[in-house]
């Protein structure tokens, strides 16, 4: 792992690895509630920017991708370490977590090959969630879960990409969608989808032993690996979802009872 990495966690709520390799935070999803370090065909890959090195880099990546879900296969739940209520979170001491880190290590290295500016300053973005790596965050204090009202947005030029995307609508509601965009080549739809976003807020010690502000992570994708302090603490608040702040959109276009259309203002 880079050295720019490991600022990264010494400084922001975690040390991902103690004092060297460290690894992700979410990843964010991506989704995740942070955006992901953005993709970057490898050096080694000769020609990236022509069509045969883009081509060659997804290939690479998709064999990274159906590697991991291998080794997940293989190694989700960990063996060493204690899972946190339901979920996909799992502790254990330093020595435990570090040891299974380095299990995951050959796999880290070769995803940051795709994404180099991972954890890099200025913007600390992680890997993406999709990779579904686990997240590793050392010297943690106290673990609070809570479930949030969510939405997920996407925006559409056409009705037809709207459709493949979010399925079938009445022909009545895809001929207000597009009337909606008739006359205007710069008018898009927007289509919403509700859901209950589960989330962690982590809270770590620094080397001095100072608490650090709380990181947020969407960790169920990836799943959690924590190296757990003594007095450990869990606060589980699954059971009243947060309200999700007021939607600036209204009367929608059309609903089919997952997605909600607007018109994008």
């Amino acid at each position: 792992m880079t050295k720019g990495f490991s600022s990264f966690l010494a400084g922001k709520f975690a040390y991902f690895a103690h004092f060297g390799s460290l690894i992700l935070s979410t990843i964010a999803d991506t989704v995740m509630s942070k955006r992901s370090a953005p993709f970057v065909a490898p050096d080694f890959i000769e020609d990236a920017a022509s069509k045969d090195g883009q081509k060659q880099a997804r290939e690479l990546l998709s064999t990274l991708q159906a590697d991991i879900a291998a080794f997940r296969h293989q190694q989700l739940p960990p063996d060493i370490l204690t899972q946190v209520r339901d979920m996909p979170i799992y502790q254990g001491n330093l020595d435990e977590v570090k040891a299974y880190q380095a299990r995951w290590q050959p796999l880290i290295d070769r995803a940051l090959a795709f994404y180099p500016a991972a954890y890099l300053p200025p913007d600390y973005l992680p890997l993406p969630a999709s990779l579904e790596i686990p997240q590793f965050v050392y010297h943690v204090q106290k673990l609070h879960l809570t479930k949030t009202r969510a939405k997920e947005s996407k925006s559409f030029g056409s009705v037809g990409a709207l459709i493949a995307k979010c399925g079938e609508f009445s022909s009545e509601e895809e001929m207000r969608l597009s009337q909606a965009l008739e006359g205007d080549e710069d008018a898009r739809l927007v289509a919403h989808r509700e859901f209950i976003d589960l989330r962690a807020y982590v809270f770590c010690r620094d080397v001095k032993g100072e608490m650090l502000e709380p990181e947020r992570l969407r960790f169920y994708r990836t799943g959690l690996i924590v190296h757990a302090l003594p007095d450990f603490k869990i606060v589980d608040s699954r059971q009243k979802p947060r309200k999700r702040r007021n939607d600036a959109y209204r009367n929608p276009l059309a609903d089919n009872e997952v997605w909600k259309v607007y018109k994008q203002k």
